[in-house]
């Protein structure tokens, strides 16, 4: 399993990308947009390319790149509802995603996907395109910040920057990146549930860490999709470490499949959410007190 666990390195960037004054694309003016840029990507244009529609592009990618290495997860590539790719190779070569393959299956940076490749993807699902909960769901309006903070052109900062550290800040988790923005979320915490896992290597190396399911209640904000429904924070925690996997706006079935989870002893942990894990990997024991109501 690639839980990006080892040493970082850190990059020190010169200078933050250009900031814009118009209002972030929303609705069907930003749908069919990145439709057309994701159509230039898949005739062979890179991201510095695309920089006549999204200006400072580049420099975002390569400061997500960063982000991504150092407060994410790495993600599974395949949609679990569709099990089609969510993004290209092509598509994620111009954006400077990297794809890694192991025992046969494909994964990546989940902060660079999770952003930039879901507004990029052009997979229907039963909810919608993937970049839906950047595009119409309004996350951050929800959570009380301006317009397009999570969008490649914010007011300030960086997505993946910003979007990390605001979820760091609703999970209570120092040492948000420097890149981000000064965001200060609203939400209430729900609940969480906590999954103790073990694993046991090809090699016979145990690892063990803990998987959490976070649950967050955020302002209604009238016209946005999904509204009322809570955000979901995904997390891997191992050594002091938070890895976010993933966030996004939980219907009532997600929700109230986290909120009825009881507590358990066993080796049936499943991960969730495009979580990626080494299918080499055995888990030999799960450990949860069930989902615990009113803590972040």
């Amino acid at each position: 399993m690639n839980l990006r666990f080892g040493a970082v390195f850190s990059l020190v960037f010169a200078f933050a990308p250009p900031a814009r004054s118009a209002p972030p694309l929303q609705g069907p003016e930003a749908y069919a947009t990145y439709a057309a840029l994701f159509s230039r990507l898949m005739q062979g244009q890179t991201a510095a390319q695309l920089q006549d529609v999204l200006p400072g592009l580049s420099q975002r990618l390569r400061i997500a790149a960063e982000v991504s290495r150092k407060h994410w997860t790495d993600s599974n590539l395949l949609d679990a509802n569709t099990k089609s790719a969510i993004l290209p190779p092509k598509a994620m070569q111009g954006l400077d995603i990297p794809l890694r393959v192991t025992a046969g299956i494909p994964h990546a940076p989940a902060g660079m996907m999770h952003t930039y490749g879901y507004l990029f993807s052009q997979l229907q699902t039963p909810y919608g395109l993937k970049g839906r909960r950047w595009i119409e769901a309004r996350i951050d309006e929800r959570l009380g910040l301006p317009a397009g903070t999570f969008s490649p052109e914010p007011p300030a900062g960086e997505f993946t920057s910003n979007l990390t550290a605001v979820l760091y800040r609703l999970i209570g988790v120092a040492g948000a990146p420097s890149t981000a923005a000064a965001l200060e979320p609203a939400a209430t915490p729900l609940g969480r549930l906590e999954e103790d896992v073990t694993w046991e290597t090809p090699e016979g190396r145990r690892v063990s860490a803990s998987v959490r399911t976070h649950l967050f209640d955020m302002p209604s904000v009238p016209g946005a999709a999904e509204d009322g429904e809570p955000l979901l924070i995904y997390e891997v925690v191992r050594g002091g470490r938070h890895l976010i996997v993933t966030a996004f706006t939980a219907g009532g079935g997600t929700a109230g499949f986290i909120r009825s989870a009881k507590p358990a002893d066993d080796s049936a942990f499943r991960p969730l959410y495009n979580l990626y894990v080494d299918p080499r990997w055995r888990v030999v024991a799960r450990h949860s007190s069930g989902f615990l109501p009113g803590q972040p």
